[in-house]
């Protein structure tokens, strides 16, 4: 199958999820109504089931998904590791600590400086993993092996601040296993506008990242600076990764699977890599969004928990082939 068919299939299958999020749900509503609602804007309770609940849901879970498919093509990219994945290796916790400092009533902002609190403090952990990633001789296993310390002992953070405020259960939970059921058009703005840029910027960088994913010293010989643009890389990945926080908590694997998934479909080359994780991340996102949604409906999963199961394996088996 040739790369724009390849294209073709990924976009008709989210926007099959897309309408399984539309017209699928617990309110008994039949087909006509939902498409009213969609469509004609009255007061209804179902036209606001639409506007104010599903669709947001939908765009916000499309988004944290590019999110973290785009922040793990550049983390793997940068560390020249198949296991890099930004919400296993801390990033996400580090977002998830400052959420948790406000959820207890700790610092007390919100709308756009908790965005942008979540965007520094991941912000900090990647520039500290880069920094991991630049110690030499550092082998893919052992990076993944600190990363993944790094990434508890933020989760562990985070919950002790969570306990410490009296946070509901089911704060917490939205939190570390992630949940898109709090989404708006705030959210939504937010995170699309920091894709929007993150993903200009990586493109605009792919260039850069042939040389750097070769090693250090082919790079310099190329011509490129392997510290600055790995630092670039890192910093983008926190600011991806805070925004998807922000929006739906901590969703692991995502940023792992995508790349890999996209390189078997359109190869290694970092712009296709790059835009190739962006669509799959939205799209295995969206798919355990709508089954964490679904399965035991009216009773909600953690998205994480649809994400782990596809993931879990996955890290299993790219961890045996590593040598």
């Amino acid at each position: 199958m040739t790369f724009p068919f390849r294209y073709i299939g990924l976009f008709v299958s989210c926007i099959f999820l897309i309408l399984v999020g539309l017209f699928m749900g617990p309110s008994d509503s039949s087909f006509h109504e939902t498409v009213s609602a969609i469509f004609i804007s009255d007061d209804s309770v179902m036209n606001t089931i639409m506007w104010s609940i599903r669709i947001p849901r939908i765009m916000v879970s499309l988004v944290a998904g590019s999110c973290l498919g785009l922040a793990g093509a550049l983390i793997q990219i940068s560390s020249r590791s198949p296991l890099g994945d930004p919400n296993l290796f801390g990033i996400g916790g580090g977002a998830a600590i400052f959420i948790a400092a406000c959820s207890a009533g700790l610092l007390v902002l919100d709308g756009f400086w908790i965005f942008a609190g979540c965007i520094s403090f991941a912000v900090i952990v990647s520039i500290l993993l880069s920094q991991l990633i630049a110690t030499k001789d550092l082998s893919p296993i052992k990076l993944a092996i600190m990363g993944i310390a790094l990434g508890s002992l933020t989760v562990s953070i985070s919950t002790a601040v969570i306990s410490h405020g009296r946070v509901f259960s089911i704060q917490v939970i939205g939190l570390v296993a992630g949940s898109f059921a709090a989404s708006n058009w705030e959210t939504f703005y937010y995170m699309v506008a920091t894709l929007g840029i993150c993903a200009g910027v990586s493109f605009f960088l792919s260039r850069k990242f042939q040389p750097i994913m070769l090693g250090d010293t082919l790079s310099k010989s190329l011509g490129v600076n392997p510290v600055s643009t790995r630092l670039t890389a890192m910093i983008l990945v926190g600011i991806l990764t805070g925004a998807s926080v922000y929006g739906g908590g901590i969703i692991g694997f995502v940023g792992l699977i995508s790349p890999h998934l996209a390189r078997r479909l359109f190869g290694n080359f970092p712009s296709k890599l790059i835009l190739g994780s962006i669509i799959i991340g939205a799209l295995l996102t969206i798919f355990s969004d709508q089954v964490a949604r679904l399965i035991f409906a009216p009773t909600e999963l953690p998205v994480g928990m649809a994400t782990t199961i596809i993931g879990a394996p996955m890290m299993m088996y790219l961890a045996m082939r590593i040598r």
